[in-house]
């Protein structure tokens, strides 16, 4: 239903502005240059989380809008991200041609609503052909950017909140957060393209190249995300080959903490944090020697002391991380007990971060449900058991229920 209705909306952009494209020869060259301008732009997109890839076409569309209005942004759009869509997308055909095409339109046609919305902004603001003399005729230019990244934006966190569980506020805030600078940038650079362009049209192609460095400042911090992402689940998988236990348990109570997470219906931004302290959560294990690390029998006093630096540890490591942003609490408090009697800190109640509580009684599940060195799973009638008696003393009592009710 979602995909038929952004769909049929970019037809019915096409439908309603193509008509009203003048083909003069002026208007075929602004056409084919901002076309190919816009083909590159997408070919080269980055993703910089997760499903959700950004690209400098945004300040192409705008600058088409202010040259030739909505039918020269619409049909520049259309042509731009179409060829780049069958670059992109050509591996979806392996899963067959309706498959690859829903991609194709779903993603065109989006793009087509958004530059639209853009267009129509800049239109009931009074928008104008440049030159521009005055400050005050780059508002509209201004407000139609910024409605374009709105509008794409959330015509993406549609889909995404529909096949992903992903929220839109939470696309919206990585935006304003992490890529508020690139965009200033892109939206500068979109009034640059369209100032210059009275005096030749070539010299927008020109400008179009700190365009491409501003896209690819966005595809360097989306790679050093991915490597310091990457480095560190090298380092779990070290973890892992010392103890198995610890690498396939780590990745196991990452899952349990997200479904609980869901369930108690945590922003999008603390459950994708809840999961990566999750995968990495007993990381400072790689201080602990093999000899208590993979010990059969009961630890001893000093041995426990050393166990228990794990979490801090382990937050070490991740301090000042940005890929690890907003999880190192998480990961150091994850031992605290709920009446104060955990560690390192001795935290209690509500003081322990939330994502560590949650956490924690994914932690505890799992541990209770598989064989350790020093004694075999429980079952699962004496993991519940066991789970609500360490409820209201080790974890947080209304976590415990939340849990249990969606436990398998």
């Amino acid at each position: 239903m979602y995909w038929l209705l952004v769909v049929g909306a970019g037809l019915l952009c096409l439908a309603l502005f193509i008509p009203e494209a003048r083909f003069s020869r002026e208007f075929i060259l602004a056409w084919l240059i901002l076309g190919a301008l816009d083909f590159f732009a997408e070919v080269f997109e980055v993703e910089v989380v997760p499903h959700r890839s950004l690209s400098a076409a945004i300040a192409v569309g705008t600058t088409a809008i202010c040259i030739g209005g909505i039918p020269l942004a619409v049909l520049t759009i259309l042509t731009g991200s179409l060829f780049a869509e069958f670059v992109l997308r050509w591996d979806k055909l392996r899963a067959g041609v309706g498959h690859f095409l829903k991609y194709v339109a779903f993603n065109s046609c989006q793009l087509v609503v958004s530059v639209t919305v853009a267009g129509l902004v800049f239109h009931v603001l009074g928008g104008a052909r440049p030159p521009y003399t005055h400050l005050v005729s780059f508002v509209p230019p201004s407000f139609a950017f910024l409605a374009y990244v709105i509008a794409n934006a959330s015509l993406v966190g549609g889909m995404l909140a529909i096949t992903q569980e992903r929220r839109l506020a939470s696309i919206l805030r990585f935006d304003l957060r992490h890529l508020s600078a690139q965009f200033l940038a892109l939206g500068v650079l979109a009034l640059l393209m369209a100032v210059v362009y009275p005096l030749s049209p070539w010299y927008v192609v020109l400008v179009a190249s700190p365009l491409m460095v501003v896209q690819g400042s966005i595809r360097s911090y989306a790679r050093l995300r991915d490597q310091a992402k990457e480095a560190f689940e090298r380092i779990t998988r070290v973890v892992g080959e010392r103890d198995f236990y610890t690498g396939t348990h780590s990745k196991d109570v990452a899952e349990l903490a997200v479904k609980l997470a869901r369930k108690l219906q945590l922003p999008d931004e603390l459950v994708e944090r809840i999961e990566a302290a999750g995968r990495v959560h007993d990381l400072g294990k790689i201080a602990v020697p093999d000899s208590i690390l993979l010990k059969p029998g009961e630890l001893t006093e000093d041995e426990w002391a050393v166990i228990k630096r794990h979490p801090v540890v382990g937050a070490e490591l991740l301090q000042g991380l940005e890929i690890y942003e907003g999880i190192v609490d998480i990961v150091r408090h994850e031992h605290e007990h709920w009446n104060g009697g955990g560690y390192p800190d001795g935290l209690a109640g509500e003081k322990i971060p939330l994502g560590s509580r949650v956490l924690a009684v994914a932690d505890v599940w799992n541990a209770l449900t598989t064989d350790r060195p020093y004694r075999p799973a429980y079952t699962e009638e004496d993991a519940r058991r066991i789970l609500r008696e360490m409820a209201g003393t080790v974890l947080d009592p209304k976590l415990v229920d939340v849990f249990l009710a969606i436990a398998r």
